[in-house]
């Protein structure tokens, strides 16, 4: 609670609380208009009432100070009584500060990569062609030992097949035949096995190289801000490998250029957005595969490579959409099948791989499924067609269609974010025309939205929702860049 100590100016007193939170001008306004003062002393009157308020709060510091040391002093309070609680706000300030504040290994690692990708990016580029030549060598040596083991298991099913029938039973061949699929289940295991720890392995091994750059770079930083030095020099960690890299289009695919065309397009009744659209011509894949080559003792990195490396963290990232079945197992054959394959050739170092992904997706996908069927059956329907549209999600393994689901990647060439859309192949063939309400394009919609709400400001998707043209044009994709203008 304040107190009212006496000011004096010209002849004049009145009575000001201390402390006041009223401003100097205003108690300067008002004794002006209160003693009739003259407006030319109103600089004298403002700087006589900051004098007095600034010498009047601290001698009411110094009596609050004095009131609460005057116990401590005549022995009424106990000095360990007061240490102890001060410690104990102390230690619960830091345990809420430390639980607050504290950034997460990610964001550690996300901060330092950036930092590093913009001074060091080729030591980044060559670490991560040399960790894919090592991936791809182990996945050429499963491949080369499946096949000669397929071949092997061929040889024995044939020359048993051309044998008497009455030489060995059915039930024989049915063992030999379990025996061939164990073997080659056990082959590929183990080298998925060894893949597996591999990536892990350089995964580890690139988080510790980033770090290590990037705790050199804040040293060389502080060092030229001690000495004055504002040139901008780079130090880092020498690789032993004597390759060089390059940022251009290697000449393996300068050939392969893609056919597209590009228009703008203003959409919108009352607020209008502009939106560049790109019709192109190509394979979706070529969106995802590592176009890297080697050359002599030089390493060509396409630009886009750099590109997506840089937007990793950004607020502009790059989406792809595929369209998929319902079933998020893989299946040979299958579009999702041939982009695990892409997925698999390199270490995705900053996200979980992409069988990891899924294996979380399934478990989501299952929750889903068992939400659905409870709301479902909570609804009051007796038609014949409504059971027959809950039939679908019996199987709790399967998506609807129109669902979809995201995968997050840093190692594929051109793209982010993978949609992969659920569609029906055959009944988007037969369909002559596919209305609004249909469940695809509802999908489809969901993305566009996701994209604006999480900075997929590219997205790039199958035109007519079908990733192959059997009679004209085939193999389009349609890609769209959201540009939002104020």
């Amino acid at each position: 609670m304040g107190k009212q100590v006496p000011f004096t100016y010209s002849n004049h007193t009145i009575l000001l609380e201390i402390p006041n939170t009223t401003s100097i001008n205003e108690h300067a306004y008002r004794i002006l208009d209160q003693w009739q003062l003259p407006v030319f002393v109103f600089p004298k009157l403002q700087e006589a009432l900051r004098l007095f308020f600034n010498e009047q709060i601290q001698i009411a510091a110094d009596e609050t100070t004095q009131s609460a040391v005057e116990p401590i002093i005549n022995g009424q309070v106990e000095i360990q009584t007061i240490l102890d609680q001060w410690f104990k706000l102390v230690q619960e300030c830091k345990t809420y500060i430390h639980h607050q504040e504290r950034p997460s290994d990610e964001q550690i690692f996300s901060n330092a990569f950036q930092n590093v990708l913009g001074t060091n990016y080729e030591i980044l580029l060559q670490l991560e062609y040399v960790y894919q030549s090592e991936i791809e060598d182990m996945l050429k040596q499963r491949d080369k030992q499946l096949q000669e083991l397929d071949a092997k298991h061929h040889r024995e099913m044939h020359e048993i097949i051309n044998e008497p029938t009455n030489k060995y039973p059915d039930v024989f061949v049915r063992n030999l035949a379990q025996k061939h699929m164990e073997d080659k289940q056990s082959v590929e295991g183990r080298w998925n096995s060894s893949i597996t720890s591999a990536k892990d392995h350089q995964k580890q091994q690139f988080k510790e190289r980033v770090m290590r750059l990037y705790e050199e770079s804040l040293v060389s930083n502080s060092l030229q801000t001690s000495n004055g030095n504002k040139t901008n020099t780079r130090h880092s960690i020498p690789l032993s490998s004597p390759l060089s890299v390059i940022i251009a289009v290697p000449d393996a695919v300068s050939h392969e250029r893609r056919l597209e065309t590009s228009y703008t397009v203003q959409l919108g009744a009352q607020l209008k957005s502009m939106y560049n659209l790109r019709l192109i011509r190509c394979d979706m894949l070529d969106y995802c595969r590592l176009k890297t080559t080697k050359k002599d003792n030089k390493i060509l990195f396409e630009p886009q490579r750099l590109q997506t490396l840089m937007s990793l963290y950004s607020s502009s990232l790059c989406g792809l959409v595929l369209l998929v079945p319902k079933r998020t197992r893989l299946t040979t054959g299958d579009i999702k099948e041939e982009f695990a394959s892409v997925c698999e050739r390199s270490t995705d170092f900053h996200f979980p791989s992409f069988e990891h992904q899924l294996s979380s997706i399934e478990d989501c996908l299952q929750q889903a499924n068992q939400v659905r069927s409870n709301a479902s059956a909570s609804l009051d329907s007796n038609s014949v067609t409504s059971k027959q549209s809950d039939g679908s999600l019996e199987d709790q393994n399967l998506c609807s269609v129109g669902d979809f689901y995201v995968s997050r990647h840093s190692n594929l060439s051109e793209v982010h974010v993978v949609y992969h859309l659920v569609v029906n192949d055959s009944a988007l063939r037969s369909s002559s025309e596919i209305t609004s309400r249909h469940a695809s394009l509802f999908g489809l919609r969901n993305i566009l939205k996701e994209c604006c709400k999480h900075d997929i400001t590219t997205l790039t998707l199958p035109l007519l929702l079908t990733h192959d043209m059997t009679e004209v044009n085939r193999n389009y994709t349609y890609e769209i860049f959201f540009i939002h203008l104020n």
